[in-house]
């Protein structure tokens, strides 16, 4: 049986598919919101302007509500910034800028609002505690320095006839200055 036999028991035709780069052409004349320029560029302004539309009514109540249901933070973070992007409101480079402060803001609302028990990141959990993570710096620590160096006797090192010449060489002060 042949490749183009299992595609038709399945029902589908394998030369039905987009054409390579076809998802990156779009008619110039209607371009995506994220193909024009941004409404905003500075982080202040967009921060103010995504915090009115968090903040307002039922949006409000849902995202308090998604915080108490221990949704992830950061998760709901990539969606209201990334939902931004796709409307044409900030590019990538600005999107990436407001991820930390938009986290925090958040934070700020649901202690606001009472809610002190929530997931900042999936798995958040199975994170170290900090005296497990000090107690690792600390044995890393001590394995990268340098262990002291047992430092060989000459008597190893030097042949016997090179250290009898060494032991009859001249001695010579420092307030000499010569031999």
């Amino acid at each position: 049986m042949d490749t183009y036999d299992l595609f038709e028991q399945q029902g589908t035709d394998p030369f039905d598919a987009p054409i390579p780069g076809e998802g990156l052409t779009s008619d110039p004349n209607t371009p995506k919101p994220w193909e024009q320029p941004p409404e905003f560029t500075d982080v202040t302004e967009a921060l103010q302007e995504t915090f009115l539309n968090i903040t307002d009514g039922e949006v409000y109540v849902d995202l308090l509500d998604s915080i108490r249901e221990q949704t992830p933070l950061d998760m709901m973070v990539q969606t209201i910034l990334f939902g931004g992007y796709m409307r044409g409101k900030w590019n990538t480079d600005l999107m990436l800028l407001m991820v930390e402060p938009m986290l925090y803001l958040l934070i700020a609302l649901a202690e606001h609002n009472g809610i002190f028990e929530y997931t900042v990141y999936d798995g958040e959990e199975d994170d170290m505690t900090d005296e497990e993570a000090a107690q690792l710096l600390e044995d890393d620590i001590k394995r990268m320095q340098p262990q002291p160096k047992l430092l060989k006797q000459p008597s190893e090192v030097i042949p016997d006839s090179l250290l009898s010449k060494i032991e009859n060489a001249p001695v010579m002060s420092e307030a000499e200055g010569e031999m």
